[in-house]
């Protein structure tokens, strides 16, 4: 038995326990989305193996008038645990492990970081696993719940990043570094950030962001103009499904603000 430390530790110490040649790690109240779920997992493993295997996955969500259920798909992400299986000999000789200082948005570091080292890597269209609804979910019912959060996104990625330059993969953290940025800019300009009433949501990110920022500036400029633009217009695309309808400043307005505020 093991002193509670938060999901990230409780990861690691299955881990260390595990003695399977592949390990999935699940959130409790989630379950494989059909029969043929381990099959199209053991398929790909019989067909030559991989050290990470991403997959498309199923949310399910409520109607927000009737709630009757109602099954979402996604596409194959970095950002949640769903739908990932690993070679743990592999998480084991590249010292694969979940940042025990990260508890919330805490899937992205390490699934980032698998996949990026990964030499075998490989994707599945099929969904095998359910995101499952559950009332008391936090970041169902609560609709503040990325206004909330964001600086725990920004402390996730800076660990990636930070993780990243220390195992000498300069081009991997650059990328998520000016992948981060953008996104924190195209984030600010949604309706919800620019509501009055989340102000000091807004507020409160934009002085960590500073600090990130600052951090990681050089890396942004190192960049050049066609590999940055490649990387905004992925970004710009997908805030435009999520919402975004137009930038209300431009990005070298927002870095000035930025810049200009007190640490």
């Amino acid at each position: 038995f093991h002193e509670h430390k938060g999901v990230s530790a409780t990861r690691n110490a299955c881990l260390d326990y595990a003695t399977a040649d592949y390990v999935m790690f699940c959130d409790a109240d989630d379950m494989f989305y059909n029969a043929c779920g381990l099959y199209i997992v053991f398929r790909e493993i019989e067909n030559g193996g991989f050290d990470s295997l991403v997959s498309a996955f199923i949310e399910e969500s409520r109607d927000p008038v009737t709630k009757i259920p109602v099954y979402v798909n996604h596409d194959m992400d970095s950002t949640f645990v769903h739908g990932k299986v690993h070679r743990r000999q592999y998480l084991i000789d590249n010292n694969i492990r979940w940042n025990e200082k990260l508890t919330i948005h805490e899937d992205s570091y390490f699934n980032c970081l698998c996949q990026r080292l990964a030499k075998e890597l490989k994707h599945s269209q099929t969904s095998f696993y359910l995101w499952k609804w559950r009332d008391a979910s936090v970041c169902r019912h609560d609709p503040k719940y990325i206004l909330k959060t964001y600086n725990n996104m920004l402390d996730s990625n800076e660990s990636l990043v930070d993780e990243l330059l220390r195992r000498d993969r300069q081009q991997d953290a650059i990328f998520y570094a000016v992948s981060m940025i953008y996104d924190a800019y195209f984030t600010m300009n949604k309706d919800e950030w620019l509501n009055q009433e989340n102000l000091n949501y807004r507020h409160a990110t934009e002085r960590r962001f500073r600090d990130y920022w600052f951090k990681y500036k050089t890396l942004h400029d190192s960049v050049s103009q066609d590999v940055r633009a490649h990387i905004i217009m992925g970004i710009k695309n997908r805030m435009y499904g999520e919402g975004m309808v137009l930038e209300t400043q431009t990005f070298a307005e927002w870095i000035k603000q930025i810049e200009s505020m007190e640490g």
